[in-house]
């Protein structure tokens, strides 16, 4: 296999991705092989899924976070006034 920049990787998928330029036309090309090409589409799907889940788990864990702020908030508020009760 035949190192390639990784400028070129990035136009090549570019290409591939947001202008319609077949995976053939681009091999021929750049001398690289098309499975090689499938293979660097199919990374970075990988890697986009992986990105996707990240932030969904992000989000959740916020939500969460927001949701315990909401309890401690209501517990200690809650406490206040057992307190104030009992120092009457």
């Amino acid at each position: 296999m035949t190192w390639v920049a990784k400028e070129i990787k990035q136009k090549i998928l570019s290409w591939v991705r947001n202008d319609g330029v077949s995976v053939k036309k681009l091999s021929d090309e750049y001398w690289v092989s098309t499975v090689t090409i499938y293979a660097w589409m199919r990374e970075e799907r990988e890697d986009n899924k992986w990105n996707w889940y990240n932030l969904w788990e992000l989000k959740r864990l916020k939500k969460d976070k927001e949701d315990l702020l909401l309890i401690i908030w209501e517990l200690t508020a809650e406490l206040n006034k057992t307190k104030k009760k009992n120092q009457k």
